[in-house]
């Protein structure tokens, strides 16, 4: 991460600004952060953003190396996957002494609601998330089934 971008950024760049106002009021760090939710966010921070402008912010926080912005295809939604923890970097826009450390463990789940879906990403290995959407009335007999599929998968005996 460069910190001097980065808090360059953050002083000029008013939706950068906002973003990271926005995870220095979150209790949890995000490991992808879905392009629609943030323009929920910011408008509900009472941000009236385009989403071309939130693109251009990710882009922003893209150069100044706190992660990546992916364009969705196939069936994926456009979001910023994070190098460094969001709220280190929340941290670190704005000066401020991090209360998070880089050798902290995330939650295994970090969940985003969109319409009757939720977004699960579990951390299986240290170097690799699986995310799945799941209904948000999944039943346990449901999950049962679902834990028997991936019971299935493993090759090893």
């Amino acid at each position: 991460m460069k910190i001097e971008e980065l808090q360059a950024t953050y002083a000029r760049n008013p939706v950068v600004k906002a973003i990271c106002d926005h995870f220095a009021g979150r209790s949890k760090n995000q490991n992808e952060t879905a392009l629609h939710r943030m323009l929920v966010h910011l408008e509900s921070d009472g941000h009236d953003f385009r989403r071309q402008d939130v693109i251009g912010a990710f882009r922003a926080l893209e150069q100044a190396g706190c992660g990546r912005y992916v364009e969705g295809r196939h069936g994926w939604k456009s979001r910023f996957v994070w190098s460094v923890k969001s709220l280190l970097v929340s941290d670190a826009s704005r000066g401020t002494e991090s209360t998070t450390s880089l050798e902290a463990e995330d939650d295994l789940d970090e969940v985003l609601v969109e319409d009757d879906l939720i977004e699960h990403t579990f951390w299986l290995r240290p170097d690799l998330s699986i995310t799945i959407e799941l209904p948000v009335d999944l039943t346990p007999h449901e999950a049962y089934r679902l834990s028997q599929f991936v019971s299935a998968l493993s090759f090893e005996e």
